[in-house]
């Protein structure tokens, strides 16, 4: 008789175990989902304010334009750090010349700007840029891949003048490139990429250019980035 109770307590204690097994699982997954939703609420909260202090930032140099504060490296310089001390983000403001280089998309028919989010802008040296442009929309219904290379374009101050080169287009669309007002090429790129390699010049200051003001917010951890864009004219 001890015998079997004491077989039937082992008995008893491994049903309970068993038993037991699944509740334990449902448990740890619960914790791990808990867990996953406690870090995706974090980054949410993180790129929220990643995305305000970049379009609080760019609000206050335009109000910095329009009450004629001296917008400069060292005054940018000063905003950085104030908003860097206040939020704990990484902040980099920096302010470049800008050509008034445009591309028109077919078959979309959109327009996108040199200073746009759909166009970077990349010293390679004092006298040397490259302008590289997205010709996808998401206004057009489009997926934006932001690669930036429809089209590339190398632009390169000699004398007076500026030399502009098309570097690139990879993309079915194909494009007109303007300079202000003035048709540079058309249909730039599509099926045989078309004026790829070519080069014009054109005087630098027959239309003008503008300053851009690039702005960059990252977390310490370097999670989540914003970047806004500027023009001055």
């Amino acid at each position: 008789m001890k015998t079997d109770y004491g077989q039937k307590g082992v008995a008893l204690s491994s049903l309970a175990l068993l038993l037991m097994l699944p509740a334990l699982l449902l448990a740890a997954s619960s914790l791990k989902i808990i867990e996953i939703g406690g870090e995706t609420n974090s980054i949410q909260i993180l790129a929220d304010k990643v995305y305000y202090t970049g379009k609080e930032i760019s609000e206050t140099i335009k109000l910095m334009q329009k009450n004629r504060v001296p917008i400069n490296d060292i005054s940018l310089q000063v905003l950085a750090e104030k908003y860097r001390a206040a939020t704990g983000l990484i902040i980099c403001i920096t302010s470049n010349q800008v050509y008034p280089l445009w591309i028109h998309v077919q078959p979309t028919g959109v327009n996108h700007y040199a200073g746009s989010k759909y166009c970077v802008v990349e010293k390679i040296s004092a006298n040397r840029w490259k302008y590289s442009f997205e010709d996808s929309d998401a206004n057009a219904g489009e997926t934006v891949d932001f690669d930036y290379n429809e089209p590339e374009l190398l632009i390169e101050k000699i004398d007076e003048n500026l030399k502009i080169t098309v570097l690139a287009y990879n993309s079915p669309h194909f494009s007109d490139v303007y300079y202000s007002k003035e048709l540079l090429w058309s249909e730039v790129g599509g099926i045989g990429e078309r004026h790829v390699g070519e080069s014009t010049e054109i005087e630098e200051n027959c239309f003008g250019s503008f300053i851009l003001i690039s702005i960059e917010i990252r977390d310490p951890n370097d999670l989540v980035r914003c970047f806004e864009n500027v023009l001055l004219t």
